[in-house]
């Protein structure tokens, strides 16, 4: 499905920046269809993301999810993120997939880079006020 209307070629996504090739629809139009197949079919769209970023599937993601019982696997609060779901922690060096988290708890050991003495001296800082 595409508008037909005649637009600048500012108006169309490159396909290929290389070549400078681009889409056959502009941007409203591409924007439109992906929406729609966003919203036709979210469980397979879910499953691409959970794929491409962790290496896993939404089968994989729903059994960690059911196993923690929807919590948190370090404050134990009900989900934040998207989709109300927890967020997937996983190690940025290795890649590998540890537990689920709330928003705010794999915000917090996103920001001290997984470092647990950083996270330690925190816990001492608190502890003396």
């Amino acid at each position: 499905m595409t508008c037909g209307e005649e637009k600048s070629i500012l108006e169309f996504y490159f396909r290929d920046k290389k070549t400078g090739r681009r889409h056959s629809a502009c941007k409203e139009c591409d924007k439109a269809r992906v929406k729609a197949r966003h919203q036709a079919n979210p469980e397979r769209t879910r499953n691409n993301d959970l794929k491409r970023n962790y290496g896993i599937t939404l089968e994989e993601h729903t059994k960690m999810y059911e196993e923690q019982n929807g919590r948190c696997a370090i404050c134990g609060n009900e989900g934040n993120g998207k989709w109300k779901k927890l967020c997937v922690d996983h190690c940025h060096t290795t890649g590998k997939v540890r537990k689920l988290l709330c928003h705010n708890c794999n915000t917090a050991l996103g920001m001290v880079g997984d470092n647990s003495q950083i996270l330690q001296s925190m816990i001492e800082y608190l502890q003396k006020l």
